[in-house]
């Protein structure tokens, strides 16, 4: 895992502003007043959309970097979000209270038992019938395969933006079986070509001598 989280949210030019669009298929299913749980939620970037929405927002992240972002940008805003300090594999919630849970490129980021045991902890805290959503880097992402494999299809990058963090790289088949008390479940794939002039992702050393790089993700929506 990456030794210090916070480096990733100590340039602000490095910091994603707009939602990616799996937030607003998840506000659509939410209730007014419902709660719902951004897991990993960074620098802010869906909480505000969230706290807009009249939703009543809790996000968590390892962060105090991210949440202090998160925080100001809330405040200039004028919403409101409650900011949680926390692992992805033990969340602070009682068992089935939260609404909905969203989770956007986070999961990722650790060995396979850290994102079984993260799964549990989601499939815990959710009211039965609600929506977890999440994006995840899939298998065919060029970067897959780059750095030191600490074990089967999980990488610790040597550079890029998140040089030092853990990624595991995931098939659909082994997302269903993470997914496997869930009941339903849906996948779609995302794929978009590497842009080395893309101001956060870009200038990528992993990528820039490849040609035709594609980027994988795996944009999941589960119900409980």
């Amino acid at each position: 895992m990456c030794a210090d989280w916070n480096q990733l949210f100590k340039d602000p030019d490095k910091i994603l502003r707009s939602p990616d669009p799996l937030t607003e298929k998840f506000i659509l299913l939410i209730d007014v007043g419902a709660t719902v749980f951004d897991l990993g939620c960074g620098a802010g970037r869906h909480l505000v959309p969230l706290a807009a929405s009249g939703i009543k927002v809790i996000g968590g992240d390892i962060s105090p970097v991210g949440l202090n972002f998160s925080r100001e940008w809330l405040h200039r805003e004028r919403l409101k979000a409650d900011l949680l300090l926390n692992e992805m594999t033990a969340l602070p919630f009682g068992d089935g209270i939260i609404d909905g849970v969203i989770s956007i490129n986070v999961l990722n980021h650790g060995t396979i038992a850290q994102t079984t045991r993260a799964f549990e902890e989601v499939h815990r805290i959710l009211r039965p019938d609600c929506p977890f959503f999440f994006l995840i880097i899939g298998r065919e992402d060029a970067r897959c395969g780059e750095g030191d494999e600490i074990e089967p299809n999980t990488y610790v990058h040597r550079g890029g933006i998140e040089a030092g963090v853990a990624h595991h790289f995931y098939a659909p088949d082994e997302l269903k079986q993470l997914l496997h008390r869930f009941n339903r479940v849906e996948l779609e794939e995302r794929r978009r070509p590497y842009d080395d002039n893309e101001p956060v992702f870009g200038n990528d050393p992993r990528l820039k001598s490849q040609n035709d790089a594609v980027l994988q993700h795996w944009e999941v929506r589960a119900w409980k």
